[in-house]
């Protein structure tokens, strides 16, 4: 008898093969997020640099199976910065005025519980390492911004403003804070957020309306007798 109309075949050998290739692949991801996670935690260490066989001896497998995920360092360098962006929760990197104002206020935070790891990456060999495989991408956010709030400014203007705004919505502006001011993380983030709102054109918070103008000083013939 011939099957129904619409109906399909499926046999116990297809499905077989369908959950194996299913399960091949979740093993698959879930080792190349223990590789990722172990140069993280190689970083929150202190690690002077990020090695193929440091990663594998962290992550308690083989060189070989860490190739088999990262033919390269470069490629292992250039997938940490992802991973450690989604340990933190960011969204990436902000491309408007709004979202760029907005980051700190949510990432500093969370600098605050992850603190070994985001100093790191900051002033360790291999979290340098980590940041510039990424920098085009930020330049290129912080451009976009900056472009969004203030297009009359010139090429070289932009890329300045650009390069400060880069700097105050980063790791590097929350340690300062953190470290000379004792600010946590909420305050930095609100130090920062103000910051970059002056810097986009926006209007300064409201609990700090604009100073006044200041009056012209009295002359000698506008001066009382």
């Amino acid at each position: 008898m011939g099957l129904p109309l619409g109906q399909t075949h499926v046999s116990l050998t297809d499905m077989s093969t369908s959950n194996t290739t299913s399960i091949r692949h979740h093993y698959k991801a879930m080792t190349r997020n223990r590789i990722l996670d172990a140069a993280l935690d190689l970083m929150a260490q202190g690690d002077a640099a990020l090695t193929i066989a440091s990663v594998a001896q962290q992550a308690g497998i083989t060189d070989r199976t860490v190739y088999r995920h990262f033919a390269t360092r470069e490629a292992l360098l250039e997938a940490v910065w992802p991973r450690m962006q989604a340990r933190v929760a960011s969204k990436g990197f902000p491309r408007t005025a709004q979202a760029l104002i907005q980051t700190p206020r949510e990432l500093f935070p969370r600098f605050d519980e992850n603190q070994n790891l985001v100093r790191a990456s900051v002033y360790s060999e291999s979290g340098r390492e980590v940041r510039l495989k990424s920098n085009t991408e930020r330049q290129a956010a912080m451009l976009a911004c900056v472009e969004e709030a203030l297009p009359g400014l010139s090429g070289a203007a932009k890329r300045r403003r650009a390069a400060i705004l880069q700097l105050i919505d980063s790791a590097y502006a929350w340690a300062v804070m953190k470290d000379f001011w004792d600010l946590d993380g909420v305050e930095a983030g609100e130090a920062a957020a103000e910051a970059i709102a002056i810097l986009l054109g926006h209007a300064p918070p409201a609990d700090e309306p604009p100073a006044a103008a200041e009056e012209p000083e009295a002359t000698a013939a506008t001066a009382a007798p």
